[in-house]
């Protein structure tokens, strides 16, 4: 309260500052983009077109930054909301994945994109993958941890849910283009290499390393059995295998992988498909190989990898139609409300 000079008494109201709420793209996202790492997290947002932070709902942890990538019609991109895990394994990324639909009930599709071991294969050239390579799961993810054993032998439990078919039809079209030389992944590993990503670019050819159990030296196919270009990286498709297992042992890599044709092995990509299967939503995994799962394992190849997988998710979403919300916006203003 306060007096005037003319004795009248004027009563002041206290001003009350709110907290504004979190921003909200006017599209809600469609697509859900989850990482594992921080140099993972940083190489997809330099690649969104327009990102701003969002803090997600009330409950959720998790820091999300929406953006949007193009689609394959012209002048409607896709809504996009990326986060990072809190840490690795296939329960942080069940629980991540879980926390991004419950704070954005419109995402239909979750691709999971990052680092992973690349599998070498010296028999068999055309599915050698080496560092920087670019491993996308269009035959799916297996979790070769989750398993019965008796007298037969080891044995999955339950067949894994499929990846996303939209997606997969996306990349046998990019699958295709690259049979007429078009790469469009690439750029970003080139000329348009985000200025802001410092150490992204691609490791000298000298320290691609690959040893056998016993530490000796071993030498890579040449490139001309093997499908790679000089510098840039190659694109395989085929399966992931995915368990809570940190894999730095040359013997136990090639006999999982002997096992179940695994071109590549994570640690976060089973968690992601059981989660958005069990609500009833998309999955899609792309992956670029930053070590080989053996006990030379070093930090060297893990930005570029990291990049590249990006690189390609953009390229991938591009070839893709959108994608209409998991509800409607009727829906979504009355959960809100």
């Amino acid at each position: 309260m306060s007096t005037s000079g003319s004795g009248h008494t004027t009563q002041v109201t206290p001003v009350v500052t709110r907290l504004p709420e979190p921003r909200r793209a006017s599209t809600p996202p469609t697509i859900g983009v989850l990482t594992a790492t921080p140099w993972e997290f940083a190489a997809m947002r330099a690649l969104l077109d327009r990102p701003h932070n969002d803090e997600g709902t009330r409950n959720d942890p998790a820091h999300y930054v929406l953006g949007e990538l193009p689609s394959r019609r012209s002048g409607a991109d896709h809504s996009v909301v990326l986060t990072q895990l809190g840490r690795t394994g296939t329960d942080a990324a069940a629980s991540g994945c879980t926390n991004l639909l419950r704070s954005f009930a419109s995402v239909k599709l979750v691709v999971m994109v990052g680092t992973a071991a690349g599998i070498p294969d010296l028999r068999h050239p055309e599915r050698h993958v080496r560092l920087g390579d670019i491993v996308v799961a269009t035959q799916g993810v297996v979790d070769y941890d989750h398993v019965r054993v008796n007298g037969d032998g080891v044995q999955p439990r339950r067949q894994f849910p499929s990846p996303s078919p939209r997606l997969v039809r996306c990349a046998d079209r990019l699958k295709a283009d690259e049979l007429s030389g078009e790469y469009p992944w690439e750029e970003w590993l080139g000329d348009r290499m985000p200025a802001n990503l410092n150490g992204y670019a691609r490791p000298r050819p000298g320290t691609d390393l690959l040893h056998d159990h016993t530490g000796r030296r071993l030498k890579h196919p040449q490139r001309n059995r093997t499908g790679h270009r000089p510098g840039l990286p190659k694109v395989h498709y085929g399966s992931i295998g995915s368990a809570n297992r940190s894999l730095r042992d040359a013997v136990v890599r090639d006999q999982v992988a002997a096992r179940h044709g695994f071109l590549a092995l994570d640690m976060e990509s089973a968690g992601v498909g059981s989660s958005c299967f069990l609500n009833d939503r998309e999955w899609f995994v792309v992956r670029g190989i930053a070590d080989y799962a053996d006990s030379h394992r070093n930090e060297r190849w893990r930005h570029y990898a990291s990049l590249a997988a990006a690189g390609y998710v953009r390229a991938l979403l591009a070839e893709c139609l959108p994608v209409e919300p998991q509800y409607g916006h009727d829906e979504l203003a009355s959960a809100a409300n």
